[in-house]
């Protein structure tokens, strides 16, 4: 018997347990055989499962809102009574993601043959609202296809690419472009520097290079300097008052930005370089260094969400 048509048996089972091989120390080497295929099939059921049984929660939490059977015996409970009685306490705004996404996970797990991750249909979810859950599983599925095809991994950024270019309403051309980060249209002549940027230096790059630039401390500007063994001191003070200190900014940060800016100037309906102005007019101005000094202490606390 092939291993596709015990691969399709399966399939055509409801998945229980039992199917997944116990776990065991085995000394095998050389391409698998028959049996192991098939094992091997069978633990990526478990894992299509899972990612199905999500969906489906969704779906029963909808069925469960519209058709009002949350109500109870007594017919007073609430939805989130009810979340708190039968759903472990889960929200009523989680309650209507998962209600909001389903849908389209269904229909990606239809077209793909393969359940997507949640962070791949979240990506995409908004779109499908506008576009259709069929239309964008569909490019979904070619989008898969185009990174197996030339080996590279489909990820959430990936995604999201995908999705800012459905949304922005201009014909998709080749998928590898969704591979990389989208770069800047054509440079804009320079601008004068407007009062509230006035103490950043921009300086001009290359495509591809660093930005550079020179930090001045003003009066009771608090920094987060260097020790003296070259790494980042996050202690207050830790540069003398006054003090200038070089920065770099990576090709690879400049080319995020620069992926970031260019949607979101889309969206808003100016040019990338005007919305890289006001964000320059924003950052001079606001209260950038509290949050940067929260996110960095969070990080330490927790390694978890470190990225180093």
């Amino acid at each position: 018997m092939s291993t596709d048509i015990v691969s399709r048996r399966d399939r055509a089972r409801a998945f229980v347990p039992e199917l997944i091989p116990e776990p065991a120390d085995l000394d095998r080497t050389g391409p698998l055989d028959a049996k192991e295929q098939q094992q091997l099939d069978r633990i990526h059921a478990a894992r299509d499962h899972h990612q199905a049984a999500k969906w489906m929660r969704g779906k029963a939490l909808e069925a469960a809102f519209r058709r009002r059977l949350y109500r109870g015996e007594d017919g007073q409970r609430t939805r989130q009574q009810y979340l708190d009685d039968e759903w472990d306490g889960m929200s009523e705004s989680a309650a209507y993601l998962e209600i909001k996404e389903w849908r389209l996970a269904a229909q990606i797990a239809e077209t793909c043959e393969r359940p997507a991750p949640d962070s791949h249909v979240r990506a995409l979810v908004d779109v499908a609202e506008a576009q259709g859950c069929e239309t964008v599983a569909r490019w979904y599925g070619e989008l898969r296809r185009c990174g197996k095809e030339t080996g590279r991994r489909v990820t959430a950024e990936v995604v999201a690419n995908l999705a800012d270019y459905l949304d922005s309403g201009a014909t998709l051309g080749e998928l590898n472009s969704l591979f990389v980060p989208r770069q800047l249209p054509a440079a804009e002549p320079p601008r004068k520097p407007s009062a509230a940027n006035g103490r950043a230096k921009q300086v001009g790059r290359g495509a591809g290079e660093p930005v550079t630039g020179t930090v001045v401390h003003h009066g009771a500007f608090q920094n987060f300097g260097m020790n003296g063994s070259g790494t980042p001191d996050s202690r207050p003070g830790a540069d003398p008052a006054g003090e200038s200190q070089r920065w770099a900014l990576s090709a690879g940060h400049v080319d995020w930005l620069s992926t970031w800016l260019t949607v979101e100037a889309q969206k808003a309906g100016i040019t990338p370089g005007r919305a890289a102005d006001l964000l320059v007019e924003a950052l001079a101005d606001g209260p950038v260094r509290d949050w940067i000094r929260a996110r960095a202490e969070t990080q330490l606390a927790d390694p978890l969400r470190r990225k180093d």
